[in-house]
């Protein structure tokens, strides 16, 4: 029994390997490209703008590789810039479904609708070219001369929006202007002291394409840092890094909370301790001119809660101060 039982053990994993193989699929091989040398020298009339040369070129590679993508798509290039829209937009189509990437596909077919004439067609392709999410300068698509008759279309805007937000997304994200009301020059002091002898100063910048919201600190005694605040779309919260010329590095994390920004984090234990000390950091926006930064640490891992301090900003109206 058990002699017939070993060579079940050695027979079964041999029929096993065998079923799985004979399930595994064909792999298809990939199509056939053209030559480097070849696809180099039409690429290099495309650049220069040899529109026929360019067409013969590609016409010549689809001839022998006709699923090669690249190739079919320029073909409809170069027929649209020869003044044929209406098949360079065929090929072009053609070359997308080949494998052309939406966004290069889509802004090309745009061109050539807009010279056939049809401004809603060509609005809508460049709203899916957009869709592709591939960063495109605005004023690249506001200069192009293809797109001249659309700049009266009611969806030009729209379009020019669109690529902005790609571009510059921070800007159009109305979450990363939650923090807005920090930004500008302020003169700081103790909240209740008299406005007498030289405050501190803050200098709160927009700053990455308005995606961070940078802070310039300096103090009469010598004290000076510098903290990056942005909106971490990745956990959906706001984060602030100071560093200062003492050797600090505070980490807080937090949110917009009726109307004041509100932190929570940590910060170096004092007096050069090891070691780090629950810290609450809160900005109350209390007007256009006004901010109160309100800080507190916990020496008892969060049991109680002492003031760090407590700081008033007037926005500074003088003349321009480096």
């Amino acid at each position: 029994m058990r002699h017939r039982i070993g060579r079940l053990l050695i027979v079964l994993p041999a029929l096993l390997a065998i079923r799985v193989g004979a399930q595994t699929p064909a792999q298809t091989p990939a199509p056939p490209q053209p030559p480097a040398t070849d696809l180099q020298r039409a690429n290099a009339l495309f650049t220069q703008g040899d529109w026929q040369g360019t067409l013969e070129a590609y016409r010549a590679l689809s001839a022998k590789f006709p699923s090669h993508a690249l190739s079919r798509f320029r073909i409809g290039v170069a027929l649209n810039e020869l003044g044929k829209p209406v098949e360079g937009e065929a090929e072009m189509r053609a070359g997308e479904q080949l494998g052309i990437g939406t966004t290069p596909a889509a802004f090309r077919i745009a061109q050539a609708l807009a010279a056939q004439r049809k401004p809603d067609a060509a609005i809508a392709e460049l709203m899916r070219s957009a869709s592709g999410g591939q960063a495109i300068a605005p004023s690249a698509i506001d200069t192009d001369p293809h797109f001249a008759s659309l700049k009266s279309h009611a969806g030009w805007q729209r379009v020019l929006d669109a690529f902005d937000a790609i571009a510059r997304p921070c800007m159009h994200d109305p979450r990363f202007r939650e923090f807005d009301f920090w930004v500008g020059d302020w003169d700081v002091r103790a909240t209740g002291a008299p406005a007498v002898g030289t405050p501190a100063r803050n200098n709160i910048t927009l700053e990455e394409n308005g995606c961070v919201v940078m802070e310039h600190w300096s103090a009469p005694g010598g004290s000076s840092g510098q903290s990056f605040n942005i909106f971490d779309r990745s956990y959906g919260v706001w984060r602030q890094t100071w560093i200062d010329n003492q050797g600090g590095q505070h980490d807080y994390r937090g949110n917009l909370s009726d109307g004041n920004m509100v932190f929570e984090g940590d910060t170096p234990a004092p007096g050069g301790k090891p070691g780090r000390v629950p810290t609450r950091l809160t900005l109350f926006h209390i007007g256009a001119d006004s901010v109160r930064q309100f800080s507190q640490q916990s020496p008892d891992s969060g049991k109680t809660w002492v003031t760090a301090y407590d700081l008033m900003y007037v926005r500074y109206k003088g003349p321009p101060r480096p």
